[in-house]
């Protein structure tokens, strides 16, 4: 490095070394420029570049060099070959070119290696064929090491010029480049002189150049400093060209592509004109829209077919008045078709209010109904909407007439009976009207529902719905409430005597035969009557009225009429007590159980007990089981307070004799529980006492509703070993058919006839006596209820009646004298006493 330094400084002149670095510097530039052109052209462009780009350094260093051996002073003369010379130009341009080619046109991360390694050896090779090109009267020899030394810097720095170039664009990417790039040209350059020895020879002659080496290095470098700078003008003309046309051309691609985005808008906002005219026109609704200045702006073609429009009022801007007169007076709507009646239409459409939402129903002429709303917008005008609703008014009032009207007899309901009360009601105020509410209710009607089918029934109810009908005024409302109770509602100027008239009617009516096709059955009809306003002011009231009445109607046999009384109220009211106190006193143990003697008529010994429920209440004290008995059936409450019967009524004959039965009757509504004998099975269970003491006494009232079900219970019970008997026989119409189909155990025979034995009159007598003798010839124990004289006691005795209760014996009493009456054996006389 040393020989490198001695060289410079000593062998040189500093002045045409300075104006080689210039000349290599201004040369790296516009090498470095123009390749950053050739990087942003396509590829036919980008070799002309690479091309141009080679060339510009290639004889920047021709000249770098040529500069720099003027200014070397070796202390000899020197001369130089044209054609060598010429030749290291030549490979100076052709290298570099390919070096630049190679890094632009290559991929990877090796490509400004491989670029800088090329033109580091055009460098090298520029130089020496110049070096070859040398005269001097001597001989030249070289030091290897710097000769190797000055290749590697020239491909080393070329190789960073070209990353350099590569990954950095702009001006300081170019200064960068640029400034390497001359490092890579004169480092060679002067380590390459460093590594050249002359040795004087004056036997070798050579050439001399007319000219002095300074003024030949100026005349080069002027040349060299005014081709470059040319070329350097050019490429910044070039890159701010380019510059200029990039952005031209971005600006045409931002034109382009704004056109395209208009017409693609274009093209959108046809499709969506043509996606909302077909919506429109597919609209179920007729649609139009008028502006502030009531002229059509747009409407569809289910508007245009709906009011029958021609094509000359379909145009935007026809004037509204101009359509409603066309509705009016081409017929299309309901009512008179006239120039009058299209402006009375008009002036009744301009006076709807213009800024909230309406809507109407146009009745059309062929019967449709149009519903139009009208919708007003923000700027003045509106949009309307007609859509066909006649079909839906049908369906609504379809429902209506079902929600209001019972869907077997066609008849008006409970919901539409209070509708109409209220205002008929309303009428009966001032004094001058009064109105009659008639609730009836069929006698037999659930005999033929359960023994004829419901079809029978369904019959039935439709033609008592239609005789009703008949007996009364084509004012006179007439509704079914439900199941077989019948309403009927009519004004009356006499009110009690038009309404006993109404009554007695259809009283008559519903008596006679009903066909059923395959039976004809007779009902007849309990009737209530409340008046108005008497009996009521609200439809409420008086219904409740009507419906004591009735209540009270059925109470007394059935097949009559009753008017409202206020006494009917305060008797509901007492039983709403007593029910409310029936409900009470099982949680407050009121209840408790007499027990009644049946006597062997025979042996005169008491065979067992019939337990008989009492209440006795808190305040009213015994409440009789007539009572309250019925309150407990319908209630419900007769099933907690059977059970607690069963097992009460158990538990005290555990402490009788083995030999005392104790006898319970049972209630309808027990034999419709399911748990009728697993509760008999637990009361047994729980006393203890022989399933063959206990005797369970049913009516025929129990067994004929369900018969099939009390059959399958009693059986069962039996099989347990418990007695069954028949109570009140006699008194129905079933009682042999029922003995037919269960053995029961014992039968009881009615007190109605035991009654009658003391009976003077001769007829009574016999049917008394007869049915006591078909009871006792049937092999069953007998037992006789209701004894109350010795004559009947005897007669008992003689027809061979085996059992007997009543007062003459004894009355019931409580559980704590039992135990005497059960130990009594007494004689036939001793009961007569």
């Amino acid at each position: 490095m040393f020989r490198v330094f001695s060289c410079l400084t000593a062998e040189h002149d500093w002045r045409l070394v300075v104006l080689a670095a210039l000349v290599c510097f201004v040369a790296s530039i516009v090498a470095v420029s123009i390749f950053h052109r050739a990087i942003a052209t396509a590829a036919r462009t980008r070799w002309i570049w690479i091309a141009i780009a080679g060339a510009a350094i290639g004889y920047g260093i021709w000249a770098t060099h040529f500069v720099a051996m003027l200014a070397y002073e070796p202390g000899v003369t020197t001369g130089y070959g044209i054609v060598l010379t010429a030749s290291s130009l030549a490979a100076a341009m052709l290298l570099t070119s390919v070096g630049f080619g190679v890094a632009v046109v290559t991929s990877g991360r090796w490509r400004a290696a491989a670029g800088g390694v090329i033109i580091g050896g055009g460098i090298a090779s520029m130089h020496y064929l110049g070096m070859w090109a040398l005269e001097v009267p001597g001989r030249v020899s070289w030091s290897v090491d710097l000769v190797l030394l000055s290749i590697v810097l020239g491909m080393c720095f070329g190789y960073a010029a070209l990353a350099a170039a590569l990954t950095r664009q702009g001006y300081s990417g170019t200064l960068a480049a640029a400034t390497l790039l001359t490092l890579a040209i004169v480092s060679h350059h002067f380590t390459a002189m460093g590594a050249v020895k002359i040795t004087p020879d004056p036997a070798l002659a050579t050439g001399t150049l007319a000219l002095s080496p300074a003024v030949l290095a100026l005349a080069i470098a002027g040349v060299a400093l005014s081709v470059l700078g040319m070329s350097l003008i050019g490429v910044l003309a070039d890159r701010r060209l380019a510059t200029r046309t990039a952005r031209f051309e971005e600006i045409i691609s931002q034109l382009s592509i704004a056109r395209q985005q208009l017409e693609g808008s274009q093209n959108e906002l046809k499709e969506q004109k043509l996606r909302l005219d077909t919506a429109i026109n597919h609209m179920v609704e007729g649609l139009c829209m008028f502006d502030a200045e009531k002229r059509l702006v747009i409407c569809n073609e289910r508007y245009a077919r709906l009011y029958r429009l021609p094509p000359e009022l379909l145009r935007a801007g026809t004037p509204h008045r101009d359509i409603i007169r066309h509705r009016v007076t081409s017929g299309v709507l309901e009512g008179e078709a006239s120039d009058f009646a299209a402006e009375r239409q008009i002036a009744r459409l301009d006076a709807l209010p213009i800024h909230v939402v309406s809507s109407r129903i146009d009745a059309f002429a062929d019967g449709r109904l149009i519903c139009v709303t009208r919708q007003p917008m923000a700027g003045g005008g509106w949009v309307a909407t007609h859509l066909d609703v006649t079909e839906q008014r049908r369906s609504e009032a379809k429902i209506t007439y079902m929600a209001e009207h019972d869907a077997l007899t066609e008849l008006p309901n409970r919901v539409l009976l209070k509708a109409r009360l209220e205002p008929a009601l309303a009428d009966t105020r001032g004094g001058n009207l009064h109105l009659a509410v008639l609730l009836l209710d069929l006698d037999r009607f659930k005999e033929v529902n359960d023994t004829l089918g419901h079809p029978a029934g369904d019959l039935l109810l439709r033609s008592v719905a239609a005789r009703l009908l008949d007996c009364v005024r084509e004012t006179t409302f007439v509704a079914r409430l439900g199941g077989d109770e019948f309403a009927i509602v009519d004004y009356v100027t006499n009110p009690a005597a038009d309404a006993a008239s109404l009554a007695e009617t259809i009283h008559g009516a519903l008596s006679e035969p009903f066909d059923l096709g395959d039976h004809q059955v007779v009902v007849g009809t309990s009737i209530g009557i409340a008046l108005a306003p008497r009996d009521g002011a609200d439809s409420d009231t008086i219904l409740k009225s009507a419906d004591l009445a009735l209540y009270s109607a059925k109470s007394g046999g059935r097949g009559a009429f009753r008017f409202f009384e206020p006494e009917l109220d305060r008797l509901l009211q007492a039983r709403r007590n007593l029910e409310r106190d029936l409900r009470k006193a099982l949680a407050r143990s009121e209840f408790e159980l007499h027990y009644q003697p049946f006597v062997n008529l025979k042996s005169g010994e008491t065979c067992g007990f019939e337990a008989l429920l009492r209440w006795r209440h808190p305040e009213r004290g015994l409440v009789s089981p007539g009572e309250f008995i019925p309150v407990a059936e319908e209630t419900g409450l007769i099933l907690p307070l059977g059970d607690w019967v069963l097992r009460t009524a158990c538990a005290e004959a555990a402490k009788w004799r083995s030999d005392l039965k104790i006898a319970v009757n049972l209630s309808p509504a027990q034999f419709r529980s399911k748990e009728l004998v697993s509760t008999i099975v637990g009361a047994l269970a729980a006393s203890g006492i022989a399933s063959d003491r206990l005797e369970l006494e049913v009516t025929e009232t129990v067994i004929m509703h369900d018969s099939g079900i009390v059959f399958a219970a009693l059986s069962q019970l039996r099989e347990l070993g418990v007695r069954i008997a028949l109570d009140d026989f006699g008194t129905g119409y079933s009682s042999l058919s029922f003995l037919q189909k269960f053995p029961f155990d014992k039968i009881k025979i009615d007190r109605s006839f035991v009654s009658e034995l003391s009976n003077p009159m001769e007829e009574p007598h016999r049917i008394a006596r007869a049915v006591v003798q078909f009871a006792t010839s049937l092999g069953k124990t007998s037992t006789a209820e209701g004894v109350e004289t010795a004559e009947q006691l005897e007669v008992l005795r003689q027809e061979g009646c085996v059992e007997a209760q009543g007062f003459h014996l004894s009355p019931p009493v409580r559980a704590s004298t039992i135990a005497r009456l059960a130990d009594r054996r007494a004689e036939a006389g001793e009961f007569a006493a």
